[in-house]
């Protein structure tokens, strides 16, 4: 008994501990946080009549918030400005200035985000959208974006084939007199556009300040630079598998039709996100069995997968299924050839004729099958 009671004392110690390190280690960071001017004197005061940011949200943007959440957007979507050592979000002007923990201290719905399949929208307000333009896309992406994976939101609007006071033209034609779509936005669409339109650090702050962008002709020499440093690193491989290798990464960097969107979760280093998106460096699964890998490649992978013998669970779309813009054979087999051969990979090539082999040998599955661990082990046991 004495035992059992120590160690329930042990187990609430470690609880406790635990607790305090989370939650009253982060009060004392940033519990103090308050809004404050651009810029301080130098006694760190500020300036008398000084305008104070952050600013809180209108109220139809709060309720909007919520309206996101109920959504889902959070999921593809982050709103937090990586730092410049992080990753390139400014120079993508996805924002001013690299985000801080001042900027959500007045928001009731602090939405970060975790995943990026869709651009960042810390600053969706500072890039010119319309109202109309936001209803449009919030109604149906694919109107504006040809082959997004946005999933449309028409049940958020009243549809018709007539014009009436306040409806959108929803063809995406200039004319209004040929238009056959017309809608007309919902309360709770009226919320998640206003919500959206209040997203903006558009202010300096003494801990973080607008960053100088280098101008274009700069950018292009980097551009140039970068694109030499990449032919120089496939020095004495051959010809044709130099060119797998660079149309593979073009392949895994672009996430506008024609790209495998690959960056998005996997990241620049390959290392994906613990937990949610496996490695690519070093990965047991794409140093492995080819056919395994060109058969997430077409149909995708979900549920619970054991990489490098850590678990990770999520869900990926491959590349075959009807995305808008699937990839083709050639364009699977640059990709695979690129991420085993790229970091610490170093294995063969995959050609686009094993790409079809796989393809033909799976051609009565379902595009939007996804495969699971369990049945890939399955599929190789049998083989």
């Amino acid at each position: 008994m004495n035992n059992i009671f120590k160690f329930a004392i042990y187990i609430f110690l470690t609880l406790a501990f635990a607790w305090l390190a989370f939650f009253v280690g982060a009060k004392n960071q940033y519990g103090d946080l308050e809004p404050t001017s651009q810029y301080l004197e130098e006694n760190n005061s500020i300036p008398k009549g000084a305008d104070l940011f952050p600013q809180s949200m209108p109220g139809v943007a709060q309720l909007g918030a919520k309206e996101y959440l109920s959504l889902g957007c959070v999921t593809c979507h982050t709103q937090q400005v990586r730092t410049i050592d992080a990753g390139f979000d400014v120079e993508r002007g996805w924002g001013k200035r690299p985000s801080v923990p001042r900027d959500y201290i007045l928001q009731k719905e602090v939405l970060l985000g975790h995943n990026r399949v869709g651009p960042d929208l810390a600053n969706i307000g500072l890039r010119g959208y319309t109202r109309e333009w936001l209803h449009k896309h919030l109604f149906n992406p694919q109107i504006l974006v040809e082959g997004s994976i946005c999933q449309p939101s028409p049940f958020l609007y009243d549809i018709s084939n007539e014009r009436s006071s306040g409806a959108i033209n929803a063809d995406n034609k200039a004319d209004d007199n040929v238009s056959t779509i017309f809608i007309k936005p919902s309360l709770r669409a009226n919320r998640i556009v206003s919500y959206l339109q209040s997203l903006k650090q558009d202010y300096e702050l003494p801990e973080m300040s607008f960053i100088e962008t280098q101008d274009e002709d700069d950018t292009e020499d980097i551009k140039l630079a970068e694109v030499g440093t990449a032919k120089d690193d496939q020095v004495g491989l051959p010809t044709w598998l130099a060119d797998q290798i660079a149309s593979g990464k073009e392949i895994y960097s672009k996430i506008t039709p024609g790209g495998g969107m690959c960056v998005a979760c996997h990241l620049p280093n390959g290392l994906g996100q613990p937990g949610a998106i496996p490695p690519l460096d070093r990965s047991d699964w794409v140093l492995g069995d080819k056919e395994r890998l060109i058969k997430i490649s077409i149909h995708g992978l979900m549920g619970e997968v054991v990489v490098n013998e850590e678990k990770y669970l999520g869900v990926m779309q491959g590349f075959g299924q009807p995305l808008g813009s699937p990839l083709n054979d050639q364009q699977i087999a640059d990709v695979l050839t690129y991420i085993r051969n790229e970091w610490g990979n170093s294995v063969s090539a995959i050609s686009p004729e094993e790409v079809k082999a796989v393809r033909d040998s799976e051609k009565d599955r379902e595009l939007t099958a996804m495969w699971t661990e369990a049945e890939l082990q399955k599929e190789n046991s049998s083989d």
